[in-house]
């Protein structure tokens, strides 16, 4: 099977890549240095996503090759990938500065992906089936922008966005599998994940490289983009990878919610986040990362795997899964600033 194949290649590609950006950090790279809201304590190099959004996006390719499947739908994620990868790359190289211009590169990248892909235009709601017209596609685009920001909000640790990824992409891809049986439609995620845990071997900490967000933002969109591939071929996927994805939605919606409450600007660099506040705490990222790791197999993958399996409705097991998660973030101060705490 050629799938196994590339995605060790592209992993091997990936490696490399990293390895050459941080041996040649001073001419490759832009330094992120310390300050009184980092995580970090060394001066370290930004911008190692770099390495696996070009790994990925020449599996994306080569997977076109494949007749199988919508040569559209990996394109346009292709051409979402790039654009919101390059507004990350033209940030980590302070090139361009705003929201608003991030902002309108992320929109048109969602565009893309939703007018391509499409958002289900049925979705079961507590054993309800609705219609969702054109206000799906508006949801598509909210749900596609928000997903690449949190990925760019909970990269604040070594780790623990490249690890979230390759969970979320492994176990959608089996759960793709188990209800698709077919293999072709888990190969782009297959591909993003060997590309990430390519990165992840220089991103574990402590860090000799960071994603930067030409990484986050692209982990984040290709992300939604897969699920939303996923569900055109059977919608209720999309509750799925939602599930999967809950420790950072519900930790990013918490801080986002509170900070705005508060009239804090979300874009500004802050160290507000529960998995933050849990990272001080214990002194340890590795630690952070191994905990949400755990959360996500012990908890969110059985859950995902019930609604797969039509043993538990989508938006049931949203709730089962994200409440307890909304709690325990709360608790641990999500949102919240250490000097409030």
């Amino acid at each position: 099977m050629i799938t196994p194949i590339l995605a060790f290649a592209l992993f091997l590609a990936s490696v490399f890549t990293t390895r050459q950006l941080v041996a040649n950090s001073l001419r490759l790279s832009t330094l992120d240095v310390p300050n009184e809201r980092s995580s970090h304590l060394t001066p370290t190099p930004r911008g190692g996503g770099i390495a696996f959004v070009a790994a990925s996006i020449i599996g994306f390719l080569l997977l076109v090759l494949n007749d199988t499947l919508d040569h559209a739908d990996l394109l346009a994620i292709c051409c979402a990938g790039v654009i919101v990868a390059t507004a990350g790359h033209l940030d980590d190289r302070q090139k361009i500065s705003g929201a608003t211009i991030r902002l309108v590169f992320h929109a048109f990248g969602a565009i893309v992906l939703v007018a391509v892909i499409g958002f289900p235009s049925q979705i079961s709601v507590f054993d309800r089936t609705i219609n969702t017209g054109m206000i799906g596609s508006l949801l598509g685009v909210v749900y596609l922008v928000w997903l690449l920001n949190l990925f760019n909000f909970m990269d604040g640790t070594d780790g623990i966005a490249a690890s979230e990824a390759i969970f979320v992409c492994v176990a959608g891809a089996v759960l793709n599998f188990h209800v698709l049986a077919n293999i072709n439609f888990s190969a782009a995620a297959i591909f993003l994940a060997a590309s990430t845990i390519g990165f992840l071997l220089y991103n574990w900490s402590p860090a000799k490289i960071f994603m930067g967000d030409v990484g986050s933002g692209f982990l984040g969109i290709v992300v939604g983009g897969l699920s939303l591939m996923a569900a055109k071929q059977q919608h209720e996927l999309l509750w799925v990878w939602i599930i999967l994805l809950a420790v950072f939605i519900s930790d990013a919606t918490i801080t986002l919610i509170r900070r705005l409450a508060r009239k804090q600007k979300p874009h500004v660099a802050h160290r507000s986040h529960a998995y933050q506040h849990l990272a001080i705490r214990f002194n340890s990222h590795s630690k952070v990362a191994l905990i949400v790791l755990a959360i996500n197999v012990m908890w969110l993958l059985p859950i995902a795997f019930f609604v797969a399996d039509q043993q538990l409705a989508g938006t049931s097991g949203v709730v089962v899964a994200y409440v307890p998660l909304l709690v325990a973030a709360l608790i641990l101060g999500a949102g919240k600033d250490l000097a409030t705490n």
